[in-house]
């Protein structure tokens, strides 16, 4: 099939209207491994961005990779990732990747707790900065001058391999995901320590009205932390 008509199907598969419901006090929990189950997001972007803040909370003791945050465009399957690898995590922007140094999986497994993790980006700099648990780790660049696209589809628990599609059970996410957010803006280190939703700006990805579509086997449940 031709990448055209590829692109055409995508866009019409994503193309309905999605619900807009408040997610306080809720959680995605996602039940068991799969290439079939997520939460789709299409934020709407009037102008490609040029910086942005994604933010989320996670529970989950699975050991192996897994993606938590997968926004592709037509040009570029990881415009925006937030992959967790067995000892790292990657940050990918615009095709370009870098790797962080963390604590492994495994090690985590002995005191399971929920976990944030917030990544910011620039394009005049290209400057990443990646916040674990309110604290952030060096500062790397990528694709300085870039400028993300409009055309954004978002997964909550899988990573695209391609426009909308060619997902792995074996990068899925299983646990439980909440407070998933995006700002078309950097946000200062002191919002990003102690993550206080209602001080800051309003974002283009909002927990609060969620626009969503479940996709497989995902439910949503009331919080549990």
């Amino acid at each position: 099939m031709e990448r055209t008509s590829l692109w055409f199907l995508v866009l019409l598969s994503f193309s309905g209207t999605l619900s807009q419901t408040s997610m306080d006090g809720k959680v995605f929990v996602f039940p068991k491994e799969s290439d079939t189950a997520y939460a789709l997001l299409k934020p709407t972007l009037e102008e490609p961005l040029q910086r942005f803040t994604v933010c989320l909370s996670f529970f989950t003791d699975l050991t192996r990779q897994f993606s938590l945050f997968s926004a592709s465009s037509r040009q570029h399957d990881n415009e925006i990732l937030l992959f967790r690898h067995p000892a790292e995590f990657h940050v990918c922007v615009g095709g370009q990747c870098l790797a962080y140094k963390v604590p492994s999986l495994a090690e985590r497994i002995s005191s399971l707790h929920w976990e944030t993790a917030c990544v910011t980006w620039e394009s005049a700099t290209g400057i990443v900065q990646l916040w674990l648990g309110g604290q952030p780790l060096p500062r790397k660049g990528v694709a300085k001058g870039y400028r993300v696209k409009t055309d954004l589809v978002v997964m909550l628990g899988q990573d695209q391999d391609s426009y909308g599609g060619s997902l792995e059970a074996g990068q899925s996410f299983v646990g439980e995901m909440a407070d998933v957010y995006m700002w078309d803006s950097v946000l200062p280190p002191e919002q990003l320590r102690q993550f206080q939703k209602d001080r800051i700006p309003t974002p283009l990805v909002d927990w609060a009205a969620l626009k969503f579509e479940i996709k497989g086997y995902v439910v949503t449940e009331p919080t549990s932390y």
